[in-house]
């Protein structure tokens, strides 16, 4: 087994049926995918990861949410594959070589520590001048002085066990494990990079999802809350101006703040 994709489910049903089966789709038995039961507030959601049955997938149950960074590391303990890919289950992969690109770019350059993939967002995010641009006949990839989301992140097994297992995972939100990733990649002197040739879809904000759900993530991304969803969402009845301003900084429209704000104060109510 030469790759092991790890997807923490946490979201709508119809996000993670996508996310699993973009990933079943487009790879082979070389693939293993592991997914995470985190727990997520959706009855729906749990039934289907209880039930769900595919020779190249494993379902690991927590036994609760455990949170982003906790949840890579409980899946790749029992990964078996060469490579690890932590994948969002609102991440799409697309349907070509993305794995094998992925593979390709860590044993090419051995100074990566991991590599992710872009979606049409994250293109120009955290651009800096000292950034290096590679283009190759099978990829085109940038390295990175700044942090690397961990959407779709590549990372050796062998490397994430001597060196990423052990990061602190008291700090559950996203960016904190982003941040924490980069953090370690610069202590190694190692890079990081994304993958541009090769873009995933990232399917927040769409009809499929829940609007509280994103707006959740978002503060949670940003360490606003610490809360797991269904806490939040009974708990929430406003918006502080830190946590609109972190909205406003993914690009959420005064309308969709003001609908925030209208459904958290109708939800409880």
């Amino acid at each position: 087994m030469i790759n092991s994709v790890i997807i923490r489910c946490y979201n709508t049903l119809p996000l993670i049926k996508k996310s699993i089966n973009a990933v079943i789709e487009t790879t082979d038995k070389n693939t293993e995918i592991i997914l995470v039961n985190n727990h997520p507030p959706y009855q729906e959601a749990m039934e289907y990861l209880q039930n769900f049955n595919h020779i190249r997938v494993s379902v690991l149950d927590p036994g609760q949410n455990i949170g982003s960074i906790a949840g890579i590391n409980f899946g790749a303990h029992k990964a078996v594959g060469e490579n690890l890919v932590i994948l969002d289950d609102d991440i799409i992969v697309p349907n070509n070589n993305w794995i094998q690109v992925m593979a390709q770019s860590l044993n090419q350059y051995p100074n990566l520590a991991y590599v992710s993939l872009a979606w049409h967002a994250m293109i120009n995010h955290n651009t800096s001048p000292l950034d290096k641009l590679i283009e190759r006949p099978e990829y085109t990839i940038r390295f990175m002085k700044d942090v690397v989301i961990l959407g779709c992140t590549m990372v050796k097994k062998s490397l994430w066990k001597k060196y990423f297992k052990n990061i602190n995972t008291s700090y559950q939100h996203w960016y904190g494990t982003d941040k924490k990733y980069k953090a370690k990649a610069n202590e190694l002197g190692m890079d990081s990079g994304i993958i541009l040739s090769h873009i995933a879809e990232h399917l927040s904000r769409t009809e499929e999802s829940d609007f509280l759900y994103d707006i959740w993530k978002v503060l949670y991304a940003f360490g606003l809350t610490l809360k797991n969803y269904t806490e939040w969402k009974e708990n929430k009845t406003s918006l502080s101006p830190l946590e609109e301003y972190a909205l406003k900084l993914f690009n959420y429209p005064t309308s969709q703040i003001k609908k925030c704000k209208q459904l958290l104060t109708e939800n409880n109510t």
